[in-house]
């Protein structure tokens, strides 16, 4: 795709929206859960489950992610307005169209494979055969992100590769901080689920905010 200026008028309007309706949307997850969910399934329904908070921020990440992928979907219906969404001068072509698509559906399955251990774990299945199907699905998904990574322009292979690295800095830190607290007894241990459930929903905020920057959100 041929994107026009990077930069954006509307950045800090447009995180601001962001954040807040990401706010919106935990508070009233929060309220769902805590009020309304118990008295649709029965006070006592959740007390077997061995839930947990990161069990919470993937659910939320990955519904995210395929609410996301979904919108762009509907958005390239509309080739005009396709065009708007990533600053093209002209209306989408069939070719942009398709890599808009494929990049979606790359991105919805990406929110899929995020939310399968817990739905596996939940529904009891065994965890041989769950891995397995977690494996085989997280080498399509790679196969998927390599084609996809060819066949985008430098400038979103640019943001991509600017938001895993501040990513990776600031998970870096924040792990730091968390083992040196749990080193000194101030706070729990965390498993592998909990350290990537933060990093996947740490890696979504910075996409926003880079993308932003780069006048692709």
């Amino acid at each position: 795709m041929t994107v026009s200026s990077p930069k954006n008028p509307h950045l800090t309007r447009r995180l601001l929206v962001g954040l807040g309706f990401g706010a919106v949307m935990g508070a009233a997850g929060y309220v769902f859960g805590r009020t309304l969910l118990p008295q649709l399934i029965g006070p006592d329904a959740l007390d077997g489950l061995d839930l947990r908070w990161s069990d919470a921020l993937a659910a939320l990440t990955g519904i995210a992610l395929m609410i996301g992928a979904g919108a762009v979907m509907v958005i390239s219906l509309d080739p005009r307005r396709l065009a708007r969404m990533y600053h093209l001068e002209e209306p989408a072509s069939p070719e942009e169209i398709g890599q808009a698509r494929f990049q979606a559906a790359v991105l919805g399955f990406s929110g899929f494979i995020l939310l399968l251990p817990l739905v596996f774990a939940l529904a009891g299945l065994a965890g041989g055969l769950a891995m397995g199907l977690i494996i085989l699905l997280f080498a399509l998904h790679t196969v998927l992100n390599i084609r996809m990574w060819r066949g985008v322009d430098e400038l979103l292979r640019r943001t991509t590769l600017e938001a895993a690295t501040a990513t990776f800095f600031l998970g870096q830190g924040l792990l730091f901080l968390w083992a040196a607290a749990e080193r000194l007894s101030l706070l729990p241990p965390l498993t592998a689920w909990d350290v990537y459930a933060v990093l996947m929903t740490l890696y979504l905020f910075v996409s926003a905010v880079v993308s932003a920057r780069r006048g692709l959100a």
